[in-house]
């Protein structure tokens, strides 16, 4: 029995080191953060283009977060202005059988705390100077530091950034599209984020991901707002630190 423990405890040493050694080194350079996106900030295209309109040619690796459940939980109250990628504010809107509705929120993808889950995203690195427009980008979430939760990288040089919903702009969505709707555009940054990783990567995000109803998900058009409420806006910009 004792050569029996033995062997099975070399045995368990071996296993330890063959983990340690498959661990990636992510080292993050002078003047820079990493990132960890799980929803919009999976894509590529909307980073370069819809965000930063330059390439981005850092690394771009997929990678896993622990301790936190993605879910769509993340709403934006239809009274506050949305920021668009052009700079200009507006309200969104949907169309019913001819009818225009403005849904009392827009959902989209958020992360809280849920001991013992793992989901999937993308890690990579991000310029500090980029930090305001991605910031300006999450209103309504904020930046916390997940190096210690990132799993399969040592990481080295820096934190590791995501996003997280603020309190007043977590809600569970029902299936009432007055109430709640997901946009149809921010689940085509999705796709194009799978298309991108591949479908092992889409299985591993829909096994990790709370669904929502189908009945919420819409069509989203733009109602240009040439004098926007800014005041809210502000006052959640001021809440950045960086």
């Amino acid at each position: 029995m004792k050569l029996i423990s033995n062997l099975m405890i070399s045995a368990a040493f071996l296993l330890l080191g063959s983990c340690k050694e498959k661990m990636e080194t992510f080292t993050i350079p002078d003047g820079h953060v990493g990132m960890f996106g799980y929803g919009s900030l999976m894509s590529k295209n909307l980073i370069e283009i819809g965000l930063l309109d330059k390439a981005y040619d850092g690394p771009f690796l997929p990678a896993q977060l622990k301790g936190y459940k993605r879910s769509w939980t993340f709403a934006w109250p239809a009274d506050l202005p949305t920021i668009n990628v052009d700079g200009s504010y507006s309200k969104d809107f949907i169309l019913m059988d001819g009818d225009t509705i403005f849904p009392k929120y827009l959902h989209y993808l958020n992360i809280r705390e849920d001991p013992g889950t793992v989901i999937n995203g993308v890690l990579y690195i991000v310029p500090v100077a980029d930090l305001p427009t991605y910031d300006a980008w999450e209103l309504g979430y904020e930046r916390f530091d997940v190096t210690h939760l990132i799993q399969g990288y040592t990481i080295v040089g820096g934190p590791v950034f995501a996003y997280k919903a603020l309190p007043d702009y977590t809600l569970e969505p029902n299936n009432d599209y007055t109430q709640n709707t997901v946009e149809r555009a921010y689940v085509r940054i999705l796709e194009d984020a799978f298309k991108y990783w591949g479908k092992d990567f889409e299985m591993e995000y829909n096994k990790s991901t709370e669904p929502f109803d189908p009945a919420i998900l819409h069509e989203t058009h733009k109602l240009v707002l040439t004098d926007p409420a800014m005041e809210k806006l502000e006052e959640l910009k001021a809440g950045f630190k960086y």
